[in-house]
């Protein structure tokens, strides 16, 4: 596994099987309205754990800190923060080969563009504090609700930026019978050196 991108494809496709037998609970977690990032972000962690021993993955670690990847506070101590999910970790660390993800949930109901925003935002400021390694920083984006969720609130995705950024790989896209859908996206964050996360105006 020589190449970021691609273990990190196959992370994410990894995780979208896990979603695609899970999607009886997915869908009543959408139905419940109730932000559910850490269930998701559990799923991730077991969908890769049961595959280290097969693939193989040096290590599976979930919510791990930026800290432990050598990000440090303004004062000087260990980053305390949180992402969702690593996978990998070949290599001296700082210098291996390793995929760190945050997941981001767009949930139907009371949420506004603006909170959408400033979660996707948020996911991205943080996961480009990790820098250009031999690394890939993935966010990982579900929306999930009534109808064609994704077709029925393409307006307000096209105003996320993350949303519109090159695809890692192919989404996954869950309809359920009763009409609602979900659609899992996911992004590498820091693609290249030169790319910024281009913030729409508001």
């Amino acid at each position: 596994m020589g190449d970021a991108r691609v273990l990190a494809a196959e992370v994410f496709q990894i995780i979208c099987g896990r979603l695609a037998e899970r999607a009886g609970d997915l869908r009543h977690l959408a139905e419940a309205g109730s932000p559910f990032d850490g269930w998701l972000e559990g799923e991730a962690f077991l969908a890769c754990r049961e595959r280290q021993a097969d693939y193989p993955f040096d290590e599976v670690a979930a919510r791990p800190t930026y800290g432990s990847e050598g990000i440090k506070e303004a004062d000087g101590r260990p980053m305390t923060e949180r992402g969702g999910l690593r996978v990998g970790g070949t290599g001296e660390p700082g210098h291996h080969l390793w995929v760190f993800a945050e997941f981001v949930l767009l949930l139907d109901g009371e949420q506004r563009l603006e909170d959408w925003r400033a979660k996707t935002e948020a996911a991205a400021v943080r996961l480009l504090r990790l820098g250009w390694k031999r690394s890939a920083s993935i966010m990982v984006v579900v929306a999930a609700g009534r109808g064609d969720a994704e077709a029925d609130w393409a307006d307000d995705l096209a105003g996320l930026p993350a949303w519109n950024r090159p695809l890692l790989a192919a989404p996954i896209r869950l309809v359920f019978p009763d009409g609602w859908s979900a659609t899992a996206r996911a992004f590498d964050v820091k693609r290249d050196p030169a790319d910024l996360l281009v913030v729409a105006a508001r």
